[in-house]
């Protein structure tokens, strides 16, 4: 509308009709105002252009054209900006002074031309300058209007990246980040020199920065001067244990040095270094159980090789990092918030570590287990808002379906009370008996686990609601923090020592004093207990693989996730959704979903065999496949053919992730 009234305006000034004819005939002479009109006290005077009327024209059919046939959202909000400022702000075009480049068309394209040094491609922002200068007023309005959305273009791949992560996986997102274009393009408006204003759209972190400068030293060596861009891999060098005999409790071998400094066990005197001893075989039976043995006492070959591949021996190997690897890494320093907070939590998933920056220091850390690779914890950013201490466990729906569902369906309500749950709506507790097992969708009941010993989230939670519904929180699995790659949950962060971690939280955001803390874990003291943070605090999981150091060498991690590899084929030009076709995140969405519309099964009574010990499993919750789980043995009779006579009445899903794939 802004677009056709200036049209309008300017083909009454061009007939020479004055004010006062123009109202007569229904044209308003006024300027018409944009949406949030700022123009600096030094800007010249509105009115109508003092360039030529026909290319102010061409400009706005040219934009109006455009708009007629966009596609893309994007671009369809970027036409509608320069729309508002070529009909309302400038007096004049921004990159032309008659036939030829303006100085500020001059200084902007040399910057553009420089995308390179930012780890962009120069050759998406290149814009055409036909020889021997313009033909008409047409290709002068085109040029004008190619040349501003070039500029933006440049913009928002230095502010946001060059593509949305979640076009290559789900569990991969993106801060915002957007900027005003139209403020920015005033302000270029009054400057002949704009390369400041575009180099300060890429980001500012630190960190960036420092990945960019050893980037310059790798592309650039003339003209910037490399240090000692020494590769060093700080991740812990994995022990690798070589094959050979068997090794019972009692015996002696050199190779058991190795094995406690695997497991840490240290002997109790130097003289039982390579012994076998108790305490030794308990460590190799509790790790063994992570890994789905249930007992192992003898120290063998199947031991051995679990050990060796749980320490990610393949991942680890050093490798030399290449260009690509660095402007990965910088696109992604593009997809983390402007601010990070001036307190955060920082949790870089490939080092397995969580931080608490204060003021770009860090003031504390401590390892972390994060997601299995196919339920992997996901990298964006959101507020920690609250802590919850004595947390209640809700029973996810992959565990309600997989293996409540059967057992209550065929009328073993003691379930629940043998693994320490109960329905609860609220503060009232339900006993099972009441509902229709049969006839109900298991995932609309609230089944919990109250807090205690065998609850998986330990002692405290840590809450950033977000619509992955993962948090962080404790785990009363101490023993997988020795393993040096904690690939362990289903998509929550669990804390090594969480009580240290609240302490610090608490006392940054509500100056809680460590008292207060223990006081809250007490046997007497509330269930569930929510604690507001009078400061919300933001959290960052991040996934830098890459990270160089003032002194231009670099710490390298592993890829764990496959996500480095998915952002390089990208950048490389592979189409998205080719990529998108193996993302994790849709592979296992799709699983749910044909999981949801499977035929439903018939239930018969069994043994509960539940183990009271369980593994950790979705979103930091417990899930284990069970012989007596829906499909097990002895549990899962085929599908009874439907009765065309009389159609089923129960109305249950077998959908357990419903609301988390929502959002994305």
């Amino acid at each position: 509308m802004r677009i056709q009234r200036a049209l309008l305006t300017i083909a009454v000034a061009m007939a020479g009709l004055s004010a006062a004819e123009a109202r007569d005939s229904g044209v308003d002479g006024a300027r018409p105002q944009a949406a949030e009109h700022v123009v600096a006290e030094d800007a010249p005077p509105a009115g109508l252009w003092t360039a030529s009327n026909a290319l102010h024209v061409g400009i706005l059919k040219d934009i109006t054209a455009r708009k007629s046939k966009a596609r893309d959202p994007d671009l369809s909000s970027w036409l509608d900006e320069l729309g508002t400022l070529y009909a309302a702000d400038f007096q004049g075009p921004l990159w032309l002074d008659g036939d030829r480049l303006s100085q500020r068309a001059r200084n902007a394209l040399a910057e553009l031309r420089r995308a390179g040094e930012w780890g962009l491609e120069p050759a998406e922002y290149d814009i055409g300058i036909p020889i021997g200068g313009f033909y008409d007023d047409a290709e002068r309005a085109r040029f004008e209007v190619d040349f501003t959305l070039n500029l933006l273009k440049y913009v928002d791949h230095a502010r946001r990246g060059r593509f949305r992560p979640t076009e290559i996986s789900l569990w991969y997102e993106r801060a915002s980040n957007k900027t005003d274009h139209m403020d920015l393009l005033r302000r270029i408006a009054r400057t002949e020199s704009p390369e400041a204003l575009l180099a300060a759209q890429h980001p500012q972190h630190e960190g960036f920065k420092l990945l960019r400068q050893a980037y310059l030293q790798r592309v650039f060596p003339d003209r910037f001067s490399a240090t000692n861009s020494e590769v060093v891999d700080t991740a812990p060098k994995p022990v690798v244990l070589d094959y050979g005999e068997p090794i019972r409790r009692g015996q002696r071998h050199p190779q058991i040095a190795l094995l406690r400094e695997r497991l840490k066990v240290p002997a109790a005197t130097a003289a039982e270094e390579d012994l076998y001893d108790r305490a030794l075989m308990t460590a190799v039976n509790e790790f063994m159980r992570t890994q789905g043995w249930r007992r192992k006492n003898v120290y063998d070959d199947k031991v051995r090789q679990a050990l060796n591949e749980a320490s990610g021996t393949k991942a680890r190997s050093k490798s030399r990092i290449t260009t690509a690897d660095l402007v990965a890494n910088m696109e992604k320093w593009r997809w983390l918030p402007r601010d990070l907070g001036d307190i955060y939590v920082w949790n870089n998933l490939p080092s397995f570590k969580t931080q608490v920056v204060k003021n770009g220091r860090v003031i504390h850390e401590e390892r972390i287990i994060i997601g299995k690779s196919k339920t992997q914890t996901p990298v964006f950013s959101d507020t920690m808002t609250h802590v919850v201490f004595k947390p209640q466990w809700g029973v996810p729906g992959s565990i309600k379906i997989r293996s409540l569902l059967p057992r209550l369906a065929a009328g073993d309500l003691d379930v629940l009370r043998r693994r320490g749950m109960r329905v609860q709506y609220g503060d009232k507790v339900v006993s099972p008996g009441s509902i229709n097992w049969s006839r109900t969708d298991i995932q609309t009941i609230p089944i919990v686990m109250g807090a205690g010993s065998s609850n998986p989230l330990g002692r405290v939670k840590f809450m950033f609601p977000n619509h992955h519904d993962v948090y962080m929180h404790d785990t009363p699995d101490r023993h997988l923090f020795n393993d040096s790659e904690r690939l362990f949950s289903h998509g929550c962060i669990r804390v090594r020592d969480p009580i240290r971690f609240a302490e610090i939280i608490l006392g940054e955001s509500s100056n809680w004093k460590s008292a207060q803390v223990e006081a809250n874990l007490q046997g007497r003291a509330l269930e569930n207990h929510r604690v507001d943070l009078d400061r919300t605090v933001s959290v960052h999981n991040t996934y830098f693989t890459v990270i160089a150091a003032a002194d231009g060498k670099f710490d390298t991690l592993p890829d764990i996730y496959g996500h480095d590899r998915r952002i390089k084929e990208a950048l490389d030009g592979k189409s998205l959704s080719a990529i998108a076709s193996n993302d994790p995140a849709r592979l296992h969405k799709r699983e749910i979903e044909q999981l949801a519309n499977a035929p439903r099964p018939v239930y018969v009574a069994s043994q509960d065999n539940y183990d009271p010990q369980p593994s950790y499993g979705i979103f930091g919750g417990v899930y284990q496949p069970e012989p007596y789980a829906l499909g097990g043995p002895g549990y899962y009779a085929a599908p009874k053919k439907p009765n065309k006579k009389k159609k089923s009445s129960h109305n249950w899903s077998m959908n357990p992730y419903q609301n988390y794939f929502q959002g994305n």
